[in-house]
């Protein structure tokens, strides 16, 4: 499938640097999918904006629009069997039989990103490991409102202690990356996966037998057809796009340690199909807890870190519940983490550099730049970096401006560079051959969805986006 490949830099695609099996990569890929996102902001979405309608227009997008950049990024990097920016570079070089430079840059500037990611990413994450070892060594019977909220503030005030929550989540990460694919990632993946299963579904059974199960159903599923507007469709398709992480360059390096005869399509679905069923069952195991408490449903962080904490306090059970609760997530965000770093270490790899010194500098790059993030919420709250750009950047700190720089701009337009890759520049008979363990219409509506309906989809989410009508 590399046979056309020019010779370089070596692969990471090889031997030790390749999943086992097709089940290694979709527990890998399920992994860098699912993440805070399914737990904090799509059962919120759902329950807000229709219900079942909402559950709806997010398959459908999820299905039109961001399962062909998924597919497109797999089979980019399965064909080319090395980190982003060498495979970007190797095969446009190919098809243009041009230098290929301009991709390769595109595919660096993707993993810088993924790193900018990584640096608040992990300082986020590193709160969840504070609340899950206040309820292990505490508990959350103390935790009415005020208390909730005064925690949440007392830890963003710290800055040391942001510092070692967020470095204590980030040596964790890097001691499974530092390992390899097989003997790190997908070894962690084997156990880590299973286990985020066992607790969702624990979780699940509690909080429906404990908590106000029926509303939490009307909630989630019950659908409202007056809510079906433009701007309940845009945060369908905002959402449908992001919870796969496409557009930064995780899901093509995990494509390169993808076995040659597995799959991509039936890996990708499946991968789709299990991060919409997480986010499904996460709003099954908040809702009936928070409706059973009289609290009011919210989205964010502040679902996870004000509500649930008060709502632990007074459930039978709730100091195991919580602690479950905060382990599934923490097991979620490594997850997810793992596959933010990966395009990094590969990268560094092929340049010559040892896979552990490579794994040190991008924890020790994404740690160093996650201080924005630490000071964003205490000596610098009151900086707005962009103010004069408008309403939407007046209030936001530097944390806020870059995600939102990310999410509003950054990766759509990476999903679209990706699309223009596999569906304009990559000729069908390449196309053909990643996809010839499918039948022959599969690379015939993939090639059609990848030129077509993907990019319009994100060129409508960029509109959407710029014209401030998403939700939530």
């Amino acid at each position: 499938m590399a046979a056309g490949m020019a010779a370089g830099s070596s692969s990471v695609g090889d031997g030790g640097h390749r999943f086992s099996s097709r089940f290694g990569f979709v527990l890998a890929a399920v992994g860098a999918a699912v993440g805070l996102g399914n737990v904090w902001k799509f059962p919120y979405l759902a329950g807000e904006n229709g219900g079942a309608l909402f559950v709806l227009l997010y398959l459908i997008f999820l299905l039109a629009i961001a399962m062909p950049i998924l597919i497109a990024e797999v089979l980019i990097g399965r064909r080319g069997h090395v980190s982003p920016p060498h495979a970007l570079k190797r095969q446009a070089s190919e098809f243009t039989r041009r230098s290929g430079t301009g991709w390769y840059a595109i595919g660096v500037a993707g993993v810088v990103f993924g790193l900018v990611i990584m640096s608040f990413y992990s300082v986020v994450s590193g709160w969840i490991f504070d609340y899950m070892w206040t309820g292990i060594t505490q508990g959350f019977g103390a935790f009415d409102p005020g208390r909730s909220r005064a925690h949440l503030a007392a830890m963003q005030a710290s800055v040391p202690r942001l510092l070692v929550l967020q470095g204590l989540f980030i040596v964790l990460t890097v001691a499974i990356v530092a390992l390899g694919v097989r003997r790190g990632i997908e070894a962690a993946m084997r156990w880590m996966m299973p286990a985020m299963g066992l607790l969702m579904i624990g979780l699940v059974v509690y909080a429906l037998v404990a908590g106000a199960g029926s509303r939490a159903l009307v909630y989630l599923f019950a659908p409202d057809w007056t809510r079906l507007t433009v701007p309940v469709a845009a945060a369908a398709l905002g959402q449908a796009f992001f919870t796969l992480s496409v557009g930064l360059g995780g899901m093509m390096t995990y494509g390169a340690y993808l076995p040659d005869r597995a799959s991509i399509v039936r890996s990708c679905t499946t991968v789709a199909l299990a991060d919409t069923a997480v986010a499904l069952l996460a709003g099954l195991a908040i809702f009936p807890i928070v409706f059973a408490e009289g609290l009011d449903p919210a989205g964010g962080p502040g679902l996870i870190f004000v509500t649930l904490p008060i709502a632990f306090a007074d459930m039978p059970g709730g100091d195991v519940f919580g602690v479950a609760f905060f382990a599934f997530l923490f097991l979620a965000a490594i997850t997810s983490a793992i596959a933010l770093y990966e395009p990094t270490v590969a990268w560094l790899e092929e340049r010559g550099i040892r896979r552990l010194h490579g794994t040190l500098i991008a924890a020790g790059g994404s740690w160093l730049m996650g201080l924005v993030t630490v000071l964003s919420f205490n000596e610098w709250n009151n900086v707005h970096p962009l103010a004069w750009a408008g309403e939407r950047f007046a209030g936001a700190t530097p944390f806020e401006t870059i995600t939102l720089g990310l999410d509003n701009l950054i990766l759509p337009v990476g999903a679209l560079l990706i699309a223009w890759f596999a569906g304009r520049l990559m000729p069908a008979p390449a196309v053909v051959g990643e996809l010839s363990a499918d039948p022959p219409w599969v690379a015939r509506l993939f090639r059609l969805a990848v030129r077509w309906w993907a990019p319009l989809g994100i060129l409508a989410l960029l509109v959407f986006n710029f014209a401030g009508m998403t939700i939530g």
